[in-house]
């Protein structure tokens, strides 16, 4: 393969280096478990040129059958090139490792053009690579200029800064071709125009518009035109199309700018007016999406968008016409596809069964290509509590069907598979469906199709009606191929049922050659129709619709063309049909086989099928022995230890009332299992955060879940337990009362609760799902993840799943290549029409970051659904729930276990301060004052520039926080709570509060900041507790007010202010996940303050990624100049340099409180860590640029084991490369230690 490999370079683009002196070999070569991808790890002192990899590949592929996949990890050593060599020749590398996302922008780059200039003085070089466009420049600066570097650097070792600049003189050449071609464009589109209206003819409209209602200006009674045919010239003119977007914008004086979009599906058309804000109000009740209307307007050019625009004059709305199944007797669609079948179905489940049910038809199948995701989005669709729909879902699959005969129980799968369908007859069927899926994605993933083999689906066949599939099935593949009669015959068997399909779906076959025409494939279909009866088989004709209507054809050749496939059925076929539209298709059947195969055959299987659920009724939860008592001994034990027994009336009825709730509602394991974790993780000496509302609960605090007590502020004393009330009406968090000494015996008091109602968490009735959601460190996840196996049995635990879809951003990319592509264009409108339309298809499948699905023990998880590994990785291990967890996280218990850096933060400064952090006061003059001024943090530099001394603490360090401590400046913690809140809602404090507050209309107080604010509030003013907690679910959700709940409002005398406030926020925090950020917050700023170089230490450890080695001997100048060199680049700056800059300023403060940097020294410095070291801090090995995590941690590994003797010794025992080795020799980190043992005797 060596070989082979040398004789497909172009050794003439190596430039002045011949092949003689080029060194290459193969270090490690391995092949995945399905054999179809090659990994090989290659050594070499020359960078192979980027145009001969895809030669490589393609030789090796020839050489080596059933590849699909190669890849190569190169490691560069000794190079033999100079840098601008390097530069030349791995451009093309890097801009092919950053493509697809990023190929809009890298197009630009000439990567022929470019100019380096050496590193001097210790300072980086510099490469400025050149591009066309000062844009393009600007958008490779933010994004890519960083990344190049890296890779430079690590590849490489080479300190170079990227940066990307205009290639004036080339661009100015292209831009004036351009401007040529297009001037000619628009010479040729305007007499296109001129022609065009000249010949325009009236257009019938299609929708029926015999009961228009005019809701806009006069009646239209000019004659429609199509909206492809306006222009600027020609007037006054009607068009009809169906509306699919409202947009309205403020304007002065109580004015609205309406822009109301319209599409006939071939184009799209803005029409724009404007109107009083009465008139919208009255307009937006009127107009629905989806409404057909006829518009009457002056077509003009907008400038603003650049496009042709209706100015409208008139509105009339039409009653919209849809295609009708007009059938006495329906047919059964049994081969559908939803947008579930990845990159390819079009089908929206809802409107799918919303327009079979329309139809009157009484079922239809769900066929997705190898999953069985729709099913519970078709089963809630089905039940709907607002629109129920009347229809049998019949459950089914597409799958790829592996003859494994005479190899049973192997994992080989290679080889052809044909399509097939599955439907769930009955319950049986549906288990047995499921445990197929989970089985071909666990097991048998071939070219990332999950395979079932024949073997596997007979010995689970029970309750699965089989079905012959496409063309690419293995009874239609035969009839292609021309086997006989009785192996055809044999083939048939196997199924129960046969399909044929529409001549346009396997047009293809005759554009391929496979078939000769139409003719021959009406052929094949009268066979299937022949065999059928002779053997006793149904025969039924499906569609195999893709997508709903003829007209959404466009969307499928996007996505395909999106995702470089050529479009199969040539755009025209693969629509949902009535039944009359299918007996017309089958027509050259003749009239009875026709009805047969469309009408009586599809029900006759539609009938067997009984009616199913995907996942079952009611909740499962998992079972811990004793859980009620567990949960009630541990809270009173500990509400005993705090509060004495007996414990204090209104603490004893608040803890029975939720206990009362949360065991009668089933939660107790939820909580057991939650206070289990919690516990191991304090015991191995790890915090943890508690996230969302489980803070307002009193029994979770009780049962050590949260360290957040929700209670209202009191007071209690910690040796006889006295407990008074504080005062509620002054204080909303306990810690900021009045220090006070016990009455009864003169101890001080405990000042604790923080005023968080239960209900936020688990409603007034009990009937809100709770979510416990817990922050571990992120080094310790995977020993809680590991845990919770323990407790419920590994069997019982799976990673909750997720379903990856095409989201707006890359529908556009799609939908601008397409039209790239087929050399077409069209108008903005158009595109954003089809970029909506190309949304929510499924692309791959996930995990959530840190949910956990519990099955309880004695259940299966194929009772709720198949299994897989995330995006069908066959080399991991993790398991997941087939369905999106969401689906059904209403049936089984979700934990979730996050990562964070906080708590690995803070069990760090605890490992170098020795100071627990629970017994941190939550009370302290020098640290409120961080909050207002750097006071406290004793600034030794006269020169200082910064005003907060929040810098580097979590929640208070950024920009939008800082400048919201000005404006609030926080003297309790309730402040600081407060800020939370406003900081991580979205709409909460910008455009919302701070407005409010600046313009006297609220006070920080009042201002809405938690989403219990607004429960709290309302009822306070008199609002039913229901209706109350309804509210702010709606508003927490950025669903805003109802007009319903705005009345009710208004008459319990809530201002006008605070409904306009609710209506405008998006996102809301609960207080309690506020007061627990806050509380970790404010910990660590403690030890900032007394322990500074232990804070530092701790968080450049958790920002390591973002520190820059470069300047730990640089002081507080050098720390400042990084700082403006990167902030002067405004826009431009990438992500990377914005994230750097974090962490620079607060170097650059530790530098001003007069801490230094210790350098990284072997055997002292941690290989990850930052240390604190006498009042310094010692920096890591990690912390370099160069050295890896792994190469850091090994090379510590290694010295722990024996201390390196020499240069190569340390290469050799911790396989460090020479980009490590060489970044601790700049460091001083090899200082003393000679480069190998070999005496030299000259």
């Amino acid at each position: 393969m060596l070989d082979l490999i040398r004789n497909t370079i172009s050794w003439e683009k190596l430039y002045t280096h011949n092949k003689e002196e080029c060194r290459i070999s193969i270090t490690k070569a391995t092949v995945n478990k399905s054999g179809d991808t090659l990994k090989l790890a290659i050594k070499l002192n020359f960078i192979i040129p980027e145009s001969d990899i895809d030669d490589i590949k393609k030789a090796i592929s020839c050489k080596v059958e059933g590849l699909t996949r190669i890849d190569f990890v190169f490691e560069y050593e000794d190079l033999i090139l100079q840098p601008e060599e390097i530069i030349r020749l791995y451009l093309p590398h890097m801009i092919r490792e950053v493509n697809g996302k990023y190929t809009a922008i890298t197009n630009t780059i000439i990567p022929e053009e470019f100019f380096y200039e050496p590193s001097t003085g210790g300072a980086p070089g510099t490469t400025t690579i050149y591009v066309l466009g000062d844009t393009a420049a600007e958008k490779l600066n933010e994004h890519l200029a960083s990344k190049f570097s890296g890779l430079l650097n690590e590849k490489f070792g080479m300190r170079t800064s990227v940066c990307f600049e205009n290639h004036k003189e080339r661009y100015d050449e292209t831009l004036e071709a351009r401007r040529v071609q297009v001037f000619q464009e628009l010479k040729a589109t305007e007499e296109k125009q001129r022609e065009a209206s000249k010949k325009i003819k009236p257009v019938s409209p299609k929708a029926n518009f015999a009961s228009e209602k005019g809701i806009l200006g006069k009646p239209i009674k000019e004659e429609i035109v199509s909206i492809s045919s306006l222009n600027v010239e020609m007037g006054k003119a009607a068009v009809k199309g169906i509306l699919f977007k409202k947009d309205v914008r403020s304007i002065k004086s109580d004015k609205r700018m309406v822009s109301l979009l319209i599409t006939d599906k071939t184009t799209s058309l803005c029409c724009k007016l404007f109107c009083s804000d009465e008139k919208w109000k009255e307009l937006d009740e009127k107009l629905e999406n989806g409404s057909s209307i006829k518009v009457l307007g002056q077509p003009e050019w907008d400038t603003f968008d650049n496009t042709l625009v209706l100015k409208t004059l008139a509105i009339e709305i039409g009653a919209t016409t849809l295609r009708e199944d007009t059938a006495p007797v329906k047919r059964v669609e049994l081969h559908c596809h939803t947008k579930m079948s990845e990159n390819d179905g079009l089908n929206d489940v809802s409107n799918l069964l919303k327009t079979v049910a329309a139809w009157g038809q009484d079922a239809i199948a769900i066929t997705d290509h190898g999953v069985v995701h729709a099913f519970p989005e078709a089963f809630h669709a089905l039940h709907d509590k607002g629109h129920p729909v009347d229809l049998k879902v019949i459950y089914g699959m597409e799958g790829y069907l592996y003859d494994d005969t005479g190899r049973e129980g192997s994992f080989e799968v290679k080889g052809n598979a044909y399509h097939i369908i599955l439907l769930a007859k009955n319950q049986k069927g549906l288990r047995n469906l499921y445990e197929l899926v989970s089985e071909s994605h666990l097991n048998y993933v071939y070219k990332k199709r999950p395979r079932i083999p024949k073997s596997l689906l007979a010995s689970k066949r029970e309750g699965i009606i089989i079905g012959s599939a496409c063309e690419a099935g293995e009874f239609f593949t035969a009839l292609i191929n021309g086997k006989s009669d009785k192996e055809v015959k044999q083939i048939a068997d196997f199924y129960d049922y046969l399909e044929i399909m529409p001549l346009v779906n396997n047009q293809f076959l005759i554009d391929k050659g496979k078939l000769a025409d139409k003719e021959q494939l009406k052929e094949l279909n009268r066979i299937t129709v022949r065999i059928g009866k002779e053997i006793g088989k149904p025969v039924v004709a499906t569609t195999d619709s893709h997508y709903t209507d003829p007209e959404d054809a466009i969307y499928r050749k996007i996505i395909q063309t999106g995702q470089g496939y050529k479009d199969a059925e040539g755009g025209k076929g693969l629509y949902l049909r009535t039944t009359q539209e299918m007996l017309d298709e089958f027509s050259y059947l003749g009239e009875e086989i026709a009805y047969e195969v469309v009408v009586s055959n599809t029900r006759l299987i539609a009938d067997t099928v009984e009616v199913l659920r995907p996942v079952p009724v009611g909740k499962y939860p998992p079972k811990i022995k004793d859980a009620d008592k567990i949960l009630r001994d541990a809270c009173m034990q500990k509400a005993h230890s705090i509060y004495g027994d007996p414990l204090p009336e209104e603490i004893d009825a608040r803890l029975e009332k939720e206990l009362k709730s949360i065991i009668g509602n089933g939660y107790a394991v939820m909580y057991v299992s939650a206070k289990m974790l919690v516990e191991k993780s304090l015991d191995d000496g790890y915090l943890v955060g508690s996230r969302g509302s489980v803070g307002s609960s009193f029994a979770a605090t009780m049962a050590g879940i949260t360290e957040v007590n929700p209670l209202p502020p009191h007071y209690v004393c910690p040796e006889c337990k006295h407990f008074e009330w504080g005062d509620n009406k002054s204080y909303d968090c306990g810690v900021d009362m009045p220090i006070k000494t016990c009455e009864a015996c003169g101890t001080i008091m405990d000042q604790l609760g923080f005023s968080i109602p239960f209900e936020t968490f688990l409603g007034f009735e009990g009937d809100k799902e709770p979510d416990i959601d817990l922050n571990f460190a992120g080094e310790y996840q995977g020993t809680a993840h590991k845990y919770v196996e323990e407790i419920f049995g590994k069997g019982n635990v799976f990673k909750a799943g997720t379903i990856g879809t095409i989201k707006s951003r890359t529908a556009y990319g799609y939908v601008k290549k397409y039209f790239e592509e087929t050399g077409t264009s069209t108008n903005k409108w158009e595109i954003e029409r089809l970029t909506e339309g190309c949304t929510e298809i499924r692309r791959t499948t996930g995990q959530h970051p840190g949910g956990i699905i519990i099955v309880p023990e004695g259940h299966d998880i194929h009772e709720f659904c198949p299994v897989q590994h995330p995006a069908n990785d066959m080399n991991t291990e993790i398991i997941t729930t087939h369905f999106d967890y969401h689906s059904i996280d209403q049936n089984l218990l979700k934990l979730d276990i996050l990562g964070h850096d906080v708590p690995s933060q803070i069990r760090h400064l605890q490992d170098m301060t020795g100071l627990d952090p629970l017994k941190v006061p939550l009370h302290d003059d020098k640290v409120n004052s961080l909050f207002t001024s750097t006071e406290a943090l004793d600034i030794k530099n006269p020169e200082y520039k910064f005003l907060h001394g929040t810098y580097g603490i979590p929640e208070f360090g950024t920009e939008f926080v800082r400048r919201m401590l000005d404006d609030t400046k926080p003297t309790r913690f309730a402040d600081l709570v407060r800020i939370s809140g406003f900081s991580h809602g979205t709409d909460v404090w910008n455009n919302n509060a701070s407005e409010f507050i600046k313009n006297g209309m609220a006070t920080m107080n009042d201002a809405i900041s938690t989403r219990d604010d607004i429960m709290n509030y309302l009822i306070l003013k008199g609002l039913p507790n229901k209706d109350a907690f309804k509210i702010m679910e709606g508003v927490r959700k950025g669903k805003g007010v109802s007009d319903e709940y705005v009345a009710l409002m208004e008459r319990n005398g809530i201002p006008g202010w605070y409904i306009e406030s609710c209506r405008r926020i998006k996102y809301m925090f609960p207080r309690a996940h506020a007061v627990a950020y806050v509380m970790m917050s404010y910990r660590i700023a403690y030890y900032k303050v007394y322990y500074p170089a232990e804070f530092y230490a701790a968080y450049f450890t958790v920002k390591r990624d973002d520190f820059n080695s470069d300047l730990i001997h640089t002081g507080v100048r050098g720390a400042m100049e990084r700082i403006q060199e990167l902030n002067s680049k405004g826009k431009a700056a990438t992500d990377k340099e914005k994230n750097e800059v974090t962490v620079l300023e607060v170097m650059y403060e530790m530098f001003s409180r007069g801490l230094e940097f210790l350098p990284a020294r072997l055997g002292i410095s941690d290989a990850m860590k930052f240390n604190a070291e006498a009042g310094k801090v010692r920096i890591p090995l990690a912390a370099m640029s160069g050295v890896g995590e792994a190469a850091a941690r090994m090379i510590c590994c290694e010295f722990d084991l024996k201390p390196f003797e020499t240069v190569d010794e340390l290469r050799e025992r911790s396989k460090a490369n020479q980009t490590a080795v060489e970044a601790m020799k700049n460091h001083g980190v090899l200082e003393g230690l000679p480069e190998s043992d070999q005496l030299s005797l000259f």
